[in-house]
């Protein structure tokens, strides 16, 4: 096991010292500051209080042309010319995010009842309309 001795020193790096210090803890010591802990050893603190926050920056899906090309969305699936985080779905007459996950977007808008029943109506009137205008009467036919 690990013992401290009284003069031994802990270099706390600047992107662990927030996540070491317990919630009660009061606010960061300024640069190259000793302080003393329960049980009379110190660490110094290399941080000061005007280095930036470290933030996560976060990857934002865009529309990809190439969606397009594939049968599964080619059918129902257009680019939204004012948003690249967004698509149109031409079956819903909906403008949807993509910005989450993208092509998983496009995806769960596919799954979604709404889809299913427009993309159903929308077979049943395709069908119906080439089968209406393919079939003719006899009495036509003998006028030709």
């Amino acid at each position: 096991m690990f013992s401290m001795q009284e003069d031994e020193i802990i270099d706390v790096s600047n992107s662990l010292e927030e996540e070491c210090l317990p919630e009660s803890a009061p606010q960061p010591v300024k640069d190259a500051d000793s302080v003393s802990l329960k049980n009379n050893s110190k660490f110094t603190t290399t941080s000061s209080l005007s280095s930036p926050v470290n933030t996560s920056k976060r990857y934002i899906s865009k529309f990809k042309k190439e969606w397009l090309l594939n049968p599964r969305y080619s059918s129902f699936l257009k680019e939204c010319k004012t948003d690249q985080t967004k698509a149109l779905c031409i079956i819903c007459n909906l403008q949807f995010s993509i910005q989450n996950s993208g092509v998983g977007d496009v995806n769960s808008h596919m799954k979604t009842k709404k889809h299913q029943d427009n993309l159903k109506s929308v077979e049943a009137n395709k069908s119906k309309s080439i089968h209406v205008s393919f079939s003719t009467t006899t009495s036509e036919l003998n006028r030709l």
